[in-house]
């Protein structure tokens, strides 16, 4: 069990880990491959001990190599469909990166809720 995180305030998160699918999708178009992603979700839950209260899935993310740093029209169709939708979905965050020119990345975090309009949140580094 994972215990050195230290609390949040309510309405925080912290990233801790993610997943990097590096055999679909190109430069130019995203593809999420669920099944790659669902495995190592359960490798993630098994390092944290399943504590879903402490560790869960909060969303997902790409980068934007050639487009800005921002969701595109598709991702924000593809996440408000993903919390409207059947599964039982509250919420989802959408974080979308950039290299920076010599160093450094650009982002930008959308929040999805079920039947609401997106929001962009605030990203902080620690």
């Amino acid at each position: 069990m994972v215990s050195s995180w230290g609390k949040l305030t309510a309405g925080y998160f912290r990233i801790v880990d993610f997943s990097i699918d590096q055999t679909s999708g190109d430069r130019a178009h995203f593809v999420r491959d669920a099944e790659y992603h669902r495995r190592t979700l359960e490798q993630f839950f098994d390092r944290t001990g399943h504590d879903y209260r402490t560790f869960n899935y909060l969303g997902e993310w790409h980068s934007h190599p050639v487009f800005p740093a921002r969701a595109s029209l598709t991702d924000t169709f593809s996440m408000q469909e993903l919390v409207d939708g059947e599964r039982g979905i509250d919420f989802a965050v959408l974080l979308v990166v950039k290299l920076r020119f010599l160093f450094g990345l650009i982002a930008s975090t959308s929040f999805y809720r079920r039947d609401s309009t997106p929001e962009q949140v605030k990203l902080t580094a620690d």
